[in-house]
Parts: C-alpha cells; sequence; structure tokens
C-alpha cells in the first residue's frame, strides 16, 4: 500500500517564524472533573490556565493549547464563538495518544490509577489522568501553520514523562486542518509488545455534536446512501470513503478524514444534544489502525479535519486521491500497516524485509498470524497474488487466509483460505498464487493473514519467515 503524502517538510519548520505565547481565557468557567480517588494518589487537579495559539481564515478558527500538549483544543465555524472540541479533563481534546505493553505499567515506584491500569505504556499528548500537562519541547508559528514539539505523559500514572517524543504540524486549508504527527520512541524496555490500536487521532466533540455518520457500503464515492449510528457505545466501523464524521443536529460539525484508512472507531459519552466544552457530555471518533510500537521506532502519520456540513465533509474525500485497490506492498522502511498476533519480528528498523520469528510466542494459543491492515479489494480484479519471501522452515506451506466485509476477524475455514506450497530452505523466491476460481475469493476482501495450517505447525520451533513485498502483480526476484 503506498505511504500516505507528507503534507510538510522538515525544512519547513525552521522556515515558520516565531510568535510569543499568549494567555487566553476559558470561553466558560471551568467545572472540574469528580476526584479521583484511588488509594494513596492526589485527586485530579483544575488544569493549568490556557496558552492558546489560534489560526483562523473565512472558513474556521482553530487553537492548539501549549498547556495541553499542543493539542486542539479549540476549533469552530468562522463567525461562530462556539468551541466544538471537548476539554473536560486531559484526556479529551483533538489529539495522538498511543499504546503498548507491558499492563499494568508502572515505574520510577508510582502505580497506575486502577481503572486505567490496563491501558500499559500509554503516552497521551496532552497530560495525564490527574490533569498534569505534557511539558513543551519547542513551538513556531505562523499565519497558516503552528509547529509543536512536546513530551507526553504516561497517562494512568501521577506526572510521569513518557519516553517517546511527539511532533504535530499544524496547517489550515479553507475549511479543513490538516495535520502531521512524528512520534519517536526511546524505551529502555527493548520488549516487542503486541501491536495494539491506537488513537490517532481522538476526536471529542461537546455534547450538541453527537449524529456519527459514515459511508460503510461497497460502492463507495458514487454518492451512494450513508449510514447514520444511533448506538453510542465504543464501536469499530469499517468507513469505504476513509472518513467518518460528527454532525449536530443541523448537519453541521467535523469529519475526519485518513488517506487509505478504513478502520474508525465512534462512541457517545453523557448525554446527547447537550453540554460545552467543560461538561461531560461528548461524542468521540478516533482512527482506530493497528500499530506495532517498538522501543526505539519512529512512526508517522497524517489527517485532515474538514469543518462543515456532511456534503462538504464528503466532497473533501471525494477529491483526495483514491485508496490503493490491489495490494501493492513493498517492505522497504516499515512494516506499511502490517502487523502480529502471537508472533513477532526482528525488530526497528525494517531494512527491505519484514524478519519475522515464524513460531507462537503464546504456545496456549492455537495459531499465530501474520496481518495486512484494513482494505477495500474487489476480488475480481486480483486473480493472482505475488509473494516474495524465504522460509527457513521444516514446514512445506503457509496458509494464506482473508476475510470479507461483515466478518470480525479472519476465519480459518476453506472458504476462506488457501495453503501454498514452501520451499524451507532460506532463499528468496517469488510465489505465485493463482486466486481466481477459488472458494469465498469473491465481492469484496478487507483483510489477508499468512498463518499455518494445522498440520504444519509442529514443525514452528526456529522458523523464520522473511517478507519482502506482498503484490497483485509480480515483481523482481
Amino acid at each position: 500500500m503506498a505511504r500516505l503524502p507528507v503534507l510538510l517538510s522538515s525544512v519547513l519548520i525552521s522556515a515558520l517564524a516565531f510568535t510569543c505565547v499568549r494567555d487566553y481565557p476559558a470561553t466558560v468557567p471551568y467545572t472540574p472533573p469528580p476526584p479521583t480517588t484511588t488509594p494513596g494518589l492526589p485527586p485530579q487537579t483544575t488544569p493549568s490556565p490556557q496558552k492558546r495559539l489560534f489560526l483562523g481564515n473565512d472558513k474556521l478558527r482553530v487553537g492548539i493549547d501549549l498547556n495541553a500538549g499542543g493539542a486542539i483544543t479549540y476549533l469552530a465555524e468562522a463567525g461562530s464563538s462556539e468551541n466544538m472540541v471537548n476539554n473536560v479533563d486531559l484526556g479529551r481534546q483533538i489529539q495522538t495518544s498511543i499504546y503498548s505493553g507491558p499492563f499494568p505499567y508502572s515505574i520510577n515506584g508510582k502505580q497506575p490509577v486502577e481503572k486505567w491500569k490496563y491501558l500499559g505504556w500509554n503516552p497521551v499528548q496532552t497530560g495525564d489522568v490527574f490533569n498534569n500537562p505534557a511539558r513543551i519541547v519547542s513551538y513556531q508559528q505562523d499565519q497558516n501553520r503552528i509547529y509543536v514539539k512536546s513530551v507526553p505523559l504516561i497517562w494512568p500514572l501521577l506526572n510521569e514523562p513518557a519516553d517517546c517524543s511527539m511532533e504535530h504540524w499544524y496547517e489550515i486549508q479553507n475549511n479543513t486542518v490538516r495535520v502531521r504527527c512524528r512520534i519517536t520512541v526511546n524505551r529502555a524496555d527493548t520488549t516487542q509488545y503486541q501491536a495494539r490500536t491506537q488513537e490517532t487521532p481522538c476526536v471529542y466533540l461537546n455534547g450538541p455534536w453527537y449524529r456519527i455518520v459514515t459511508y460503510e457500503g461497497e460502492q463507495p464515492f458514487t454518492n451512494a446512501p450513508t449510514v447514520e449510528y444511533t448506538d453510542r457505545d465504543i464501536i469499530t466501523r469499517y468507513a469505504t470513503e476513509n472518513w467518518i464524521a460528527l454532525l449536530n443536529d443541523k448537519g453541521r460539525g467535523v469529519g475526519l478524514y485518513r488517506a487509505n484508512e478504513f478502520r474508525y472507531r465512534s462512541a457517545g459519552f453523557g448525554t446527547p444534544k447537550v453540554g460545552g466544552e467543560f461538561d461531560e457530555h461528548s461524542g468521540y471518533l478516533n482512527s482506530d489502525s493497528f500499530l506495532l510500537i517498538d522501543h526505539n521506532g519512529q512512526y508517522e502519520y497524517e489527517y485532515t479535519l474538514v469543518v462543515g456540513g456532511l456534503t462538504d465533509i464528503r466532497q473533501y474525500a471525494v477529491s483526495q486521491p483514491r485508496p490503493a485497490t490491489r495490494p501493492n506492498y513493498q517492505f522497504t522502511t516499515d512494516r506499511q500497516g502490517w502487523y502480529y498476533y502471537n508472533a513477532r519480528d526482528r525488530g526497528w528498523p525494517i531494512q527491505n524485509e519484514l524478519a519475522i520469528l515464524f513460531q507462537r510466542e503464546d504456545l496456549t494459543k492455537q495459531n499465530l498470524g501474520i496481518k495486512s491492515p484494513l482494505v477495500f479489494w474487489r476480488a475480481a480484479e486480483i486473480p493472482k497474488l505475488y509473494i516474495q519471501a524465504a522460509f527457513q522452515t521444516k514446514a512445506t506451506s503457509v496458509r494464506l487466509a482473508w476475510r470479507r466485509p461483515g466478518e470480525v476477524d479472519i476465519y480459518d475455514i476453506p472458504t476462506r483460505s488457501v495453503d501454498i506450497p514452501i520451499i524451507g530452505d532460506g532463499q528468496f523466491r517469488t510465489y505465485e498464487v493463482n486466486m481466481q476460481g477459488l472458494p469465498g475469493w469473491d465481492g469484496v476482501i478487507t483483510q489477508i493473514q499468512f498463518m499455518y495450517p494445522a498440520n504444519q505447525i509442529q514443525f514452528e520451533k526456529g522458523s523464520v519467515f522473511r517478507l519482502r513485498s506482498v503484490s497483485a502483480t509480480r515483481t523482481n526476484g
């Protein structure tokens, strides 16, 4: 899958004109949330006074807060003073929050708040559950752009800086806020923990923005009818036009768009239709992709906030380059969104291949999985797959399985898989797999996975799977 385009180069950072910080008062009096009651730990405190930097044009006004890790704490349509962003505590806002192991996570003698202890290692751009703000390292601003670098805090711990940094570039264009984020990790713990879904970003809007809308059908970008969800539980959505939105009763609000992203999550908290930025009531969205976070990794992602009505949001998505319709994964410098279940690789940096230890981490689990991100492919357009790989193993076959819309996971059944003969001598080969006519290889495909056939798992010990590419067209090698 093609990598996301870069909005701003690193050269741009040094070109931004420096602007002094100004203090901005809250739009309404702050009402603190109920205190945290974990024994031996202090209660939540009132957040630090706001230090907002604003960008604006004739369509919107957006503000980031230097006392909230540089996260977006203000977003309004031009001509309106009503802030859509929820700021009831430092876990809301529009921000980045990432997740890895172990569970629970403690360091420097600090124990996590009981309610959140199974979040594990959870750096949050804005701060921690006690309303301590993240530390700003540097920031710059010009007329249409803001850059900010911060050290996030571990959400469940008391004022504990995370062993990573976050950089965010914000730029306004017409009715959009375009955001690029770079996360640089430097953990002393070198364990490779399992991939988890991330909040890249999470979006919390106030209670009046309660209507959750997207397109989830099999005819994307054709102006087919959208769907509006009435449930308010935390639910993962398969958004086939790469966007999801929160709207108010007037049909206006914010759309979250990420190129090539099909996995989003939505929810509602408190009471819909009511509340301001310091009330509990909130609508919630996030881009929910899996990411394996290495102890020394660097990761970038981009997203766009589209302000306006449903037509504005959808037109923006339609105007963007279409997502990939066939596989073309070249594992040159990163994992291309792939991740593992009950397996691991040799870590970061990625150098022209995924070097996967092709054996189960937990032998009590039945199998393992080498998984692609969610996709939208039409099986009829992919008659063959080409897999450039080397296997060091006594196994004689590997299983390729796939998933269809509406299926919550990949099922290991005959109508969702094919076994591929392999040679386990450690030499790279291109394996050509004829998919045409296979039972179940039809309609829309949403994900693929490599695993062991049941009769081959006995050969897993010491096996290595080196994967260079997965493509619908033959590559050299």
